[in-house]
């Protein structure tokens, strides 16, 4: 985060501050700590700035989906590009914190759209509830201290599998140190099909598993440049390092 930046807003909730900062170029969501939970381009805000976020976009090219879920909306700046790239996909953000969810309408320039709807709730709960079925359900749920346990369980994934439609993809966000645990490669090979991991490079592990057909092809390669155009990054990059879990 730029030194520069200077807070714009502060609020508190039942799990601690919420601050948005901004250096006139880029703006800022954090949660009290020196981590920054989103980063945005102020002038191109579909532009993501964190390698973990650019692997997510993997997904389009795995499954061209009608209906996204993203658990963890943080500044929104994920639902904002996935708006822009799959612009007649439904999108859900699920997000634990009301006011996380306000401030990425009100200062980051989440759109306004009949096909972006907001869940306030707890990511696991909505899962274990939910009766939506969706293509793609983006897991990114981390507060001011690190990722949140329940992405960490084997019920957590149980759950996604079944929200999802047949050829669909779980898509998860873990930091390095988190790796590959036992428990979660065994939970991720009894639900799904295929599994890959992406090192991003900057300090996270992007697992993608998916409800599938492996005699199928499942890289759409013919997506790669246009997609990689109209999001400002070359997609091949983490295709590189994308790796089947085995």
């Amino acid at each position: 985060m730029n030194n520069a930046a200077r807070e714009i807003h502060r609020s508190y909730d039942e799990y601690g501050p919420i601050q948005v900062l901004d250096d006139g170029y880029k703006r800022y969501l954090a949660f009290g700590t020196d981590d920054e939970q989103s980063c945005q381009l102020i002038n191109q805000p579909y532009l993501l700035q964190h390698e973990y976020t650019r692997a997510i976009l993997l997904s389009l090219l795995l499954v061209e989906p009608k209906h996204i879920t993203v658990i963890g909306i943080g500044g929104g700046t994920l639902l904002t590009t996935f708006h822009h790239l799959v612009p007649d996909c439904h999108l859900i953000g699920v997000e634990l914190r009301r006011d996380v969810a306000r401030l990425a309408q009100k200062y980051f320039q989440l759109p306004k759209h009949p096909n972006i709807k907001l869940h306030i709730g707890d990511g696991f709960d909505y899962l274990q509830n939910s009766e939506v079925k969706t293509d793609v359900i983006v897991a990114d749920m981390y507060l001011a201290d690190g990722i949140d346990q329940q992405q960490l369980s084997t019920q957590f994934i149980a759950n996604a599998q079944s929200r999802l439609n047949q050829g669909g993809w779980l898509v998860l966000n873990y930091w390095l140190e988190h790796k590959m645990e036992d428990h979660l490669a065994h939970a991720l090979h009894h639900n799904f099909d295929q599994i890959y991991m992406c090192d991003t490079g900057g300090g996270n592990w992007v697992v993608f598993a998916g409800k599938v057909n492996i005699n199928q092809s499942l890289i759409n390669e013919d997506l790669i440049k246009p997609l990689s155009k109209s999001a400002g990054f070359s997609f091949n990059k983490f295709l590189k390092r994308l790796v089947v879990l085995t």
